[in-house]
């Protein structure tokens, strides 16, 4: 019975292993490539998954519908991040824990206007993806910022801040309109 049960298990592996292959056809790597490369990309982020609020309760009824502790839906609330040329406007709503309270203001979320520190742009051919990488500074905190995007339009993003607990968001991602 173990014997059966191992070989389903490797059976269950191997078939998910490559049913995850990319399926990106040319033409559509080709068109991420040229809009990185010209770096005219708008991100919208369609949920967001706050780290500190895994083991958080009572919070549920302040977060936007059709959310939980655990993913918060940001379809209805407006939001992005846009590559243009070496500038980055971000705007991006914040569910988290403050680390260095500073003060209470009405902008909670994440915004910055202006060139990054560092940017990276990279193409990881294994995947067939594109990281793209930002560091920039704000007033009082500084952020770290790694973005995954995929043929399909479906992008994953990570902010560090010196002053935030670690959030990440998904989302798609387009060619920004002149």
């Amino acid at each position: 019975m173990q014997i059966v049960f191992r070989f389903l298990l490797i059976t269950v592996f191997i078939t998910s292993t490559y049913s995850c292959k990319s399926t990106a056809t040319i033409g559509e790597i080709d068109t991420m490539k040229r809009i990185v490369l010209a770096k005219k990309i708008k991100i919208t982020a369609n949920s967001a998954t706050p780290i500190a609020f895994a083991n958080t309760r009572g919070l549920e009824n302040l977060l936007p519908p059709g959310s939980n502790v655990a993913n918060i839906n940001l379809v209805n609330i407006q939001n992005h991040i846009l590559v243009k040329g070496d500038s980055l406007l971000i705007d991006l709503p914040y569910y988290g824990e403050l680390q260095i309270v500073t003060g209470y203001n009405s902008d909670a979320g994440i915004n910055f206007e202006g060139i990054p520190t560092t940017s990276k742009f990279v193409f990881n051919e294994r995947k067939k993806s594109y990281q793209l990488d930002f560091e920039t500074k704000l007033q009082n905190e500084s952020l770290r910022m790694s973005i995954t995007l995929f043929p399909n339009k479906r992008s994953s993003f990570v902010i560090n801040s010196s002053r935030r607990t670690t959030i990440t968001y998904d989302g798609t991602w387009n060619e920004l309109e002149d």
